[in-house]
C-alpha cells in the first residue's frame, strides 16, 4: 500500500528526541516489505545553511492562515529508498529554533495545511496518493482533522493513523487558534471532546478525535493512557475512542546498536562470544576516571535528566549506593539543573565510584551500554523508551520501573532478562538495584540473564509488520 509519514522531524536530517529515529526507521522497514512510503517535513533553516540535498522548488503555493497567506514551496530529497518532501514555509521555518517559539501552533497549523495541499500537487501532477497518512505527535495531528472536516471531500477515503509518542505534550493554545486554523469547535465535540481542554486549543486532542485509528508507541502506555494517572487531562476522550486505540512497540536499528560490529567499541562481542564485553568495561573504566577492577558491578546511565525520567530516585538512593554496595556508577546526560548539579558534585566528591558526563556523546553512549553491567531506567511514565532495548542488546541487564514500554520489555523472574519495581518511590528502586548486585554475584546466572537479553528481537522489522496491520485495520473503516 501507499504510506504518507508526517513527522516535524527525522534522522539524519533533524532530530531533537526518539520521533527521529521512528520516522527515519520506520518507514524504512515498511519499505522492506514492499509498500512505498514517503515521508513529509518541514524545510528547516538548518537543513537550507548545510545544504541538504534535494530538489526543487517543485511547486508552489499559498497556504491560509487566518487573515494572511503565507508562502509554500515543496523539496524533495531522499532517505534512503525512502522519497522525502520539504515543506519550506519561511514563515514557519526560517529560524533557528525547530521547537519552543512562541508561536509554535501557527507554524504547525501552516505544517498540517502544507501537506495537504503537498497532497493535492502530488496527486494532480505525479499521479501519487496514499492510502494511509500516518501522522505523528501534535505537530502533525491536524492533518487528520483537516482530513475529515475541510479535505473531506478531497480526500475522505483516505485513512488516517494518529500516532502519540508522548502524550505530554500537547501543542494547546488559545481558543482563537480556532479562527487561524481555519477550524470549529463542533467536530470535536461530536467526536467525544472531554470538558477537561475546553478553553483552549489543543492539536494533541484533534488527532485523537478526529483519525481513524490512533496508536502509541507500547501496548502499556495504550492502555496507561486511558487512566487519569496517566491521560493528561486526554483520558476522557482516549476512553470515548477506545475501541480505536493500539499499542505498538518502537524497535531498535539493530545494524546501528550491533555490539559484533560497533566502531566505538574497544573489542566486539556478540551472545556468544562474550569475551570482548570485559575489555569494553575496562576501557570504559579507564575513560571515565574510575579503577579499573572486573569484579565491581559497574552501572549506566544514558538519558535525559528529566522529572519523566525518574532519576530522583537514583539522587534518593546514591547515599545507599555509596555505603552499602562496591557498585559505580557511568552517567551520560543532560537537563534538569539541579539533577546535574547533584551529580556532578558526587562525582567530585567520590571519583572513584562516580562518573559523571553532561551534554549528549554519541560514542560515548555505546560505549556506556556495552561497558555497564546494568542498565538504571527509573521512569515515573515511558511511553517506549529505546534504552532499555539498546541496552539489551548490548548485554547491560535493564533495572526498570514497571510503566509504559519499559513494562513491555523488561520483565523479572525465571526467564526474565532484568529487574523490574513498580511504585515510584526511592526504598522499591533501591531493593531492585540490591536483587541486581545479588544476581551479578552469581557469574553463570548472570551470563544465562545477560545472554537472555542480548538474543531478543527488537528490530523495526516486527514493529513494521504490526503497523501494516493497523493501516489495514484503518483502511476497512473508511468508506469506499
Amino acid at each position: 500500500m501507499r504510506v504518507l509519514f508526517v513527522a516535524a522531524e527525522a534522522a539524519p536530517f533533524v532530530k531533537t528526541g526518539g520521533l527521529a529515529d521512528v520516522a527515519a526507521a520506520l518507514p524504512a522497514a515498511l519499505a522492506a516489505l514492499g509498500h512505498e512510503v514517503r515521508l513529509i517535513m518541514p524545510r528547516y533553516k538548518v537543513l537550507r545553511t548545510r545544504s541538504e540535498p534535494m530538489t526543487g522548488p517543485q511547486a508552489a503555493t499559498f497556504l491560509p492562515v487566518g487573515e494572511r497567506a503565507e508562502e509554500m514551496r515543496l523539496y524533495t530529497g531522499a532517505l534512503g529508498e525512502v522519497p522525502v518532501h520539504f515543506l519550506d514555509i519561511p514563515a514557519a521555518f526560517e529560524r533557528d529554533a525547530i521547537y519552543g517559539e512562541r508561536d509554535d501552533i501557527r507554524r504547525f497549523v501552516l505544517f498540517a495545511r502544507g501537506v495537504l495541499a503537498a497532497m493535492q500537487h502530488l496527486r494532480e501532477v505525479t499521479g501519487w496518493s496514499p492510502d494511509v497518512v500516518h501522522g505523528h505527535d501534535w505537530h502533525a495531528a491536524l492533518v487528520a482533522n483537516y482530513l475529515r472536516t475541510y479535505y473531506a471531500y478531497t480526500f475522505g477515503h483516505i485513512a488516517s493513523v494518529f500516532t502519540i509518542h508522548n502524550l505530554a505534550y500537547q501543542g494547546q493554545g488559545h481558543p482563537d487558534l480556532l479562527g487561524v486554523a481555519g477550524l470549529t469547535e463542533g467536530g470535536l465535540l461530536e467526536n467525544g471532546m472531554g470538558p477537561g481542554i475546553a478553553g483552549s486549543f489543543n492539536c494533541m486532542a484533534r488527532g485523537i478525535a478526529f483519525a481513524d485509528v490512533i496508536s502509541t508507541v507500547s501496548p502499556r502506555y495504550a492502555r496507561e493512557i486511558l487512566s487519569m494517572e496517566y491521560g493528561e487531562r486526554l483520558d476522557g476522550l482516549l476512553r470515548h475512542r477506545q475501541d480505536r486505540v493500539a499499542g505498538i512497540l518502537n524497535g531498535i536499528d539493530t545494524a546501528l546498536y550491533n555490539p559484533a560490529t560497533d566502531p566505538h567499541l574497544e573489542a566486539t562481542y556478540d551472545a556468544e562470544q562474550m569475551a570482548g564485553k570485559a575489555a569494553c568495561k575496562a576501557s570504559l573504566q579507564a575513560r571515565c576516571g574510575l579503577p579499573v577492577d572486573a569484579s565491581r558491578p559497574l552501572l549506566g546511565v544514558v538519558s535525559r535528566l528529566a522529572e519523566q525520567k525518574g532519576f530522583v530516585l537514583l539522587e534518593a538512593v546514591l547515599p545507599w549506593l555509596l555505603r552499602e554496595t562496591d557498585a559505580q556508577l557511568v552517567l551520560l546526560g543532560s537537563g534538569d539543573a539541579h539533577l546535574e548539579r547533584v551529580f556532578r558534585e558526587a562525582a567530585a566528591q567520590h571519583g572513584d565510584r562516580i562518573a559523571v558526563r553532561t551534554g549528549f556523546d554519541a560514542a560515548l553512549a555505546q560505549q556506556i551500554y556495552a561497558g555497564s553491567d546494568a542498565f538504571l531506567m527509573p521512569s515515573r511514565f515511558e511511553p517506549c523508551g529505546l534504552g532499555q532495548m539498546i541496552a539489551l542488546r548490548y548485554g547491560s541487564v535493564p533495572i526498570v520501573r514497571a510503566t509504559g514500554g519499559l513494562a513491555d520489555t523488561v520483565r523479572e523472574g525465571f526467564d526474565g532478562n532484568g529487574f523490574v519495581f513498580h511504585p515510584f518511590d526511592a526504598r522499591h528502586f533501591q531493593d531492585a538495584i540490591a536483587r541486581a548486585l545479588t544476581s551479578y554475584r552469581d557469574a553463570e546466572g548472570w551470563a544465562l540473564l545477560r545472554a537472555r537479553g542480548m538474543r531478543a528481537d527488537h528490530s523495526w522489522q516486527q514493529s513494521a509488520r504490526r503497523y501494516v496491520e493497523l493501516y489495514d485495520w484503518a483502511r476497512a473503516l473508511r468508506p469506499r
